[in-house]
C-alpha cells in the first residue's frame, strides 16, 4: 500500500461531518493505493457514532477507537503503528486544511523522509483570527528560543512521513498533547532526517479545541522535555552549555 492517511478525532461531531465526506471523495477520485485511518481519542460525544455512519459503505477507511482522551499526539501514534502504508500523514479533522493539498505532500515524501505544512512560507494562504496568529506567533518563537531547530510553524496539523521514519519518531515520545511536534522536530533533526516544508492554503475552523489556559499548560511542557533532552542545563553550571542539537 502507497499511503496511509491518519485523522486524530476528539469531540468532533459537530466538523467531521463537513470535513470527512470532502476527504473520502477526494480519495476515491483523486488517489490509488490508499487507507484512512480515523483514530477516535476518547471523545465523550458522539463521535464515535458520526464516523461509523460515515463511513458505512467506504471500505478504504477503518476507525481506531480507545476510551481514554490520551492526546492528539498518541492518536496520531496509534494511527502510525497501525498503518499499512510506505507512506504515513495525518491532516486535521476540522477542515483547516482541504484534502486537495495531500498530493503535493504525498509527491515529496518520493525524496524526503519528512514533509510538512508551513503557514509561514511566503507562499502559504493563511486565514485566521489575531488571537490564533498572535498565540501561533508567540508559541513558535518560545520554541527557537528554547530548542534552536529554525523551524517557525510547530503546530501545523498536516505532516507527513516515510513509513518507518514515522515509526522511529513517534516510538517513544515525553508527551502526546499540544506539544508533541516540537519533539518531533527534535528527533527529526537530532537523528538526520532530511525535512521538507511546503506552502499550504490554512483556515482557521470555529470550536477550536485549545483552551485559553492551554498556551500556560504548553509552556510548561515545553520547559519539562526541555529538562528531559538537556538535564546539563539544569544543572549548577548548566547555564554555559550548549544544546546537542
Amino acid at each position: 500500500m502507497d499511503l496511509s492517511i491518519i485523522v486524530p478525532t476528539y469531540n468532533e461531531e459537530k466538523r467531521i461531518h463537513l470535513f470527512l465526506p470532502k476527504l473520502l471523495e477526494f480519495s476515491r477520485n483523486n488517489l490509488k493505493d490508499y487507507e484512512i485511518l480515523l483514530v477516535n481519542d476518547g471523545s465523550t460525544d458522539k463521535t464515535i457514532e458520526v464516523l461509523k455512519e460515515l463511513i458505512k459503505k467506504d471500505k478504504k477507511t477503518k476507525i481506531i477507537s480507545y476510551e481514554k482522551n490520551q492526546g492528539k499526539g498518541y492518536a496520531i501514534r496509534e494511527g502510525v503503528f497501525s498503518a499499512l502504508g510506505n507512506k504515513v500523514m495525518f491532516i486535521d479533522a476540522d477542515g483547516s486544511i482541504m484534502p486537495d493539498q495531500i498530493p503535493s505532500l504525498v509527491k515529496e515524501l518520493e525524496d524526503y523522509d519528512c514533509v510538512v505544512g508551513n503557514r509561514k512560507d511566503k507562499n502559504s494562504k493563511v486565514t485566521t483570527s489575531r488571537y490564533r496568529a498572535f498565540t501561533q506567533i508567540l508559541f513558535n518563537s518560545i520554541v527557537r528560543a528554547l530548542f534552536w531547530t529554525g523551524i517557525d510553524d510547530n503546530l501545523c496539523g498536516f505532516k507527513g512521513f516515510k513509513k518507518e521514519t514515522a515509526r522511529e519518531l513517534f516510538k517513544e515520545m515525553h508527551d502526546y498533547g499540544w506539544v508533541f511536534d516540537v519533539e518531533l522536530f527534535y528527533k527529526i533533526k537530532k537523528k538526520g532526517y532530511s525535512l521538507k516544508r511546503i506552502p499550504l492554503v490554512w483556515t482557521h475552523v470555529g470550536d477550536s479545541k485549545m483552551k485559553l489556559t492551554d498556551p500556560i499548560w504548553m509552556l510548561v511542557k515545553l520547559l519539562i522535555i526541555l529538562k528531559l533532552r538537556f538535564p546539563t542545563l539544569f544543572e549548577k553550571n548548566g547555564k554555559n552549555r550548549k544544546s546537542e542539537i
